[in-house]
């Protein structure tokens, strides 16, 4: 009997840890558009300010449950309408710590995560949470895209938003 209820858990245990990440979304976006100046740390540009808030209203049906972004104004400027629309905390991350990250979102008890990024980093994000490059890189001024990775599934789609571009 012994035998047959370890069997048991073990077989649950088995089907728990590999629903863990059936439901979970992880969306990945680039900061919105940066000023030139000061060059170390600029904030949005008006046109920034104004994707920012279309972030917020593209995410107005969708419940986040973290949002991650790089210690940096513009970063944060990005996600300030989201964050204060949904009554969240902004989580700050490493953004060259790929596999490191990956594995956090991979173990976090979040269903629905927004990762804003770079330019020269959500790319390889994407690939160190073990999904192809939907593109080869992120243009200078390219700002549109939202990335939705649904880890359980291994299915990845892109979209674009802002004002300037309806889906």
């Amino acid at each position: 009997m012994r035998i047959l209820v370890a069997i048991v858990l073990v077989a649950f245990m088995a089907v728990s840890c590999s629903n863990e990440n059936e439901k979970k979304v992880v969306y990945m976006v680039r900061h919105a558009e940066k000023d030139a100046f000061p060059k170390n740390d600029p904030p949005l540009t008006t046109d920034g300010v104004i994707r920012s808030v279309d972030l917020a209203s593209w995410f107005k049906d969708i419940s986040i449950d973290t949002v991650f972004s790089t210690d940096y104004v513009r970063m944060r400027e990005t996600a300030k309408p989201l964050i204060e629309q949904q009554g969240l905390d902004l989580s700050i991350y490493q953004a060259m710590d790929f596999e490191g990250f990956a594995n956090q979102l991979k173990n976090m008890k979040a269903d629905t995560i927004l990762v804003i990024g770079h330019s020269n980093t959500i790319l390889e994000q994407i690939e160190a949470l073990g999904f192809d490059r939907p593109q080869e890189k992120i243009n200078e001024k390219e700002y549109d895209k939202i990335f939705e990775l649904r880890l359980g599934s291994d299915e990845m789609f892109t979209h674009r938003y802002g004002s300037k571009y309806k889906e």
